[in-house]
């Protein structure tokens, strides 16, 4: 009898989870609404890698200098003498020349990579510029020019203070300009990392300026075309072109479960069938439980914050990123994508602000010494 009872309640249960099952699939198939991507759209920017890569127009071939750029830099090694002037500490001390032993390693690393200089020179100075990058690939967006441009900045750079120890300021200033250039082409790249690399090769040119301004006379022209060029490099909308781009690069983990289970399988450092099969039943119960979408609106409140500090002039944006972040709290264990991706913003703002206050520095100390010279 107890047998015969036990059938009905089996029956049941069975049926409770298939309803369950059915439940959960209706859920993941329907098609929803997403509020979060609507909000992205209704302030004007892009919320996927698709719409990203419609977002930074292109630029016709013919006006494109990064294909210039692009061809120039290729010929660049990971390593080799090159390596001996790409580090930030690299510097002599201010009203001294390079050494003997400098001056030979630097020229033959000039010599070996004089192709490329000259090709990295050759470039027009007005010209548009857009990198041959995918972020239709979103997370998966592969930025090989980044390094290399590094390089090639960093050897100019170094080319530039050459020059000033040698008492060649006419040179000197063509190198530090073709440096700047170079540097400057990747200002409109929608992605962070495209952002602080520039930082970063304007933090090691710009003190190389300041020696070289030390060593030789420079006339009032050479003066001016730099101090143009490097007031320019502060471009207050690139920082926000940056994070405009890398949310709409991260929204696709929560929209597309191929990439969210592509990105968990590489953070685990597994790819392994089984693996990959638990973590994709474990984004299935996030998505079921609603804890996914509650990620998702960690995310976007905290990138939406950043993104309308970032629209800001100075010194307002660096007060208001300072108040965002203050404001948002830590996301929680259960917010895996929020977890994962947020933390890698790490020192962005105040990095940006440091380029800024950088770029004005240069820009006044060059002003001071146009002053000097109009007055001596």
């Amino acid at each position: 009898m107890a047998s015969v009872r036990r059938k009905p309640l089996a029956v049941l249960g069975a049926g409770i989870v298939l309803l369950l099952a059915a439940c959960v699939l209706w859920g993941l198939g329907a098609p929803r609404r997403d509020r979060f991507i609507e909000a992205i759209h209704r302030r004007g920017y892009p919320a996927s890698p698709a719409e990203l890569e419609a977002w930074y127009l292109p630029v016709p071939a013919a006006e494109n200098v990064a294909l210039a750029y692009t061809n120039a830099i290729a010929r660049l090694t990971d390593s080799g003498p090159i390596t001996n002037f790409t580090s930030k500490s690299w510097l002599p001390p201010i009203g001294q020349g390079l050494s003997a032993d400098e001056i030979s390693d630097l020229k033959a690393a000039l010599a070996e990579y004089h192709e490329t200089l000259r090709l990295v020179y050759a470039v027009p100075a007005s010209g548009r510029s857009r990198y041959p990058i995918r972020l239709v690939d979103g997370p998966a967006t592969q930025l090989p020019h980044l390094f290399k441009i590094k390089q090639a900045s960093c050897l100019l750079s170094a080319e530039g203070l050459l020059h000033a120890t040698e008492g060649d300021p006419e040179r000197a200033t063509q190198a530090f300009l073709a440096a700047g250039r170079l540097t400057e082409s990747v200002s409109e790249e929608p992605t962070i990392i495209s952002q602080l690399v520039r930082y970063a090769d304007w933090a090691i040119l710009l003190p190389r300026l300041e020696r070289a301004l030390s060593l030789t006379r420079f006339t009032d022209a050479q003066l001016a075309s730099l101090q143009e060029l490097i007031a320019a490099a502060e471009r207050p909308k690139s920082a926000l072109r940056g994070i405009v781009g890398d949310r709409a690069i991260d929204m696709s983990v929560f929209t597309d479960h191929k990439t969210a289970l592509d990105a968990l399988t590489e953070t685990r450092g597994s790819a392994g069938n089984p693996q990959r099969f638990l973590t994709s039943g474990g984004l299935t119960l996030l998505r079921v439980t609603g804890l996914l979408e509650k990620d998702e609106a960690y995310f976007c409140d905290y990138m939406g914050k950043q993104v309308a500090a970032l629209e800001l002039p100075y010194p307002e944006r660096f007060a208001a990123c300072q108040q965002a972040s203050r404001m948002t709290n830590t996301p929680g264990h259960m917010l895996v994508f929020s977890s994962l991706l947020l933390p890698a913003l790490g020192r962005y703002f105040s990095r940006e602000a440091d380029h800024v206050a950088l770029v004005r520095v240069a820009v006044t100390a060059l002003g001071v010494e146009r002053f000097r010279l109009a007055h001596t």
